[in-house]
């Protein structure tokens, strides 16, 4: 089993079609055909983020993706990007392609997220003035992806061990009427010098909903400048049997100031491609623009 989570788990769950988790009668977490041992009465804060991890996953993803990117002076930038994604039994595999505007068309982001924690995952950034791609070394990863509120480092997941969980609140409500979600609040602390370098985080508090079993909340303590991110995940949709959320934001303030906000809409997202191969997923490919 995979024992690695992401701060940023319904970003990626997005990308690999994470599975749909009901909480039945019996108060065990049904994920796919398996349960996990977790109930929504839980108080074993590691428990509840590796079932998190732990959903049955849909194949060979597909989606489009629309990024705004908003400066603390109110200017917008507007980028469009596709994205595929593939889980081959080792790892799980997503590439990145940006299409638009024309500064930035046929730059991709390749991805290898190894289930074997004691592996580190890899990274390649292609650039096409260049011809060729680049690997992400571990203490680049804390920095900003393509000018977003996000880092590379967010777009992977980190082993359950090298990080420590506590239970902040038991449960709390997010959101309103019918789209609230009842969740757990955990607070995450990396405790290893890897993870404090790969992350930049401090430390992270996820809102858990207990019923999905994904994040619909982030906030992050980032470590250089002293500044906050949040991000929360909206629109959550019900696509071939898998809950994904349509919206993304991310912001990042210092001081109560906003410096800037990432907005990512999901279209056309669809699992189980026959055309979504290893294929896609090699980091020698000069193909990467599609």
């Amino acid at each position: 089993m995979c024992k690695k989570h992401s701060l940023l788990s319904a970003f990626v769950c997005l990308l690999a079609a994470e599975g749909f988790a009901q909480v039945p009668s019996d108060g065990a977490v049904q994920v796919g055909q398996a349960a996990v041992a977790v109930s929504a009465d839980s108080t074993d804060a590691s428990a509840i983020m590796t079932a998190v991890e732990s959903r049955d996953k849909a194949n060979r993803v597909k989606s489009k993706l629309l990024l705004k990117i908003v400066d603390k002076g109110g200017r917008t930038r507007a980028r469009t990007m596709r994205s595929w994604a593939m889980e081959t039994g080792e790892s799980e595999r997503q590439l990145m392609v940006f299409d638009s505007p024309a500064d930035v068309q046929g730059t991709s982001l390749l991805s290898i997220d190894h289930d074997d924690s004691k592996k580190d995952d890899d990274q390649w950034l292609y650039l096409p003035s260049l011809k060729k791609s680049t690997r992400i070394s571990s203490g680049d990863k804390s920095g900003s992806f393509m000018g977003t509120d996000l880092t590379y480092s967010d777009m992977t997941r980190s082993a359950t061990s090298d990080y420590e969980y506590k239970i902040v609140k038991q449960t709390v409500s997010v959101g309103k009427g019918a789209a609230a979600e009842e969740c757990w609040l955990i607070e995450a602390r990396p405790i290893t010098q890897k993870a404090k370098d790969e992350t930049g985080y401090v430390k992270s508090r996820v809102w858990v909903s207990k019923s999905k079993l994904l994040p619909v909340q982030v906030k992050a303590w980032v470590r250089e400048g002293r500044k906050l991110k949040y991000i929360k995940f909206d629109d959550l949709r019900m696509v071939g049997g898998h809950w994904m959320a349509h919206k993304i934001s991310a912001r990042t303030t210092r001081a109560r100031e906003v410096l800037s906000t990432t907005i990512i809409q999901f279209a056309d997202v669809s699992a189980d491609n026959a055309d979504v191969n290893d294929g896609f997923f090699d980091q020698n490919a000069q193909w990467w623009t599609r």
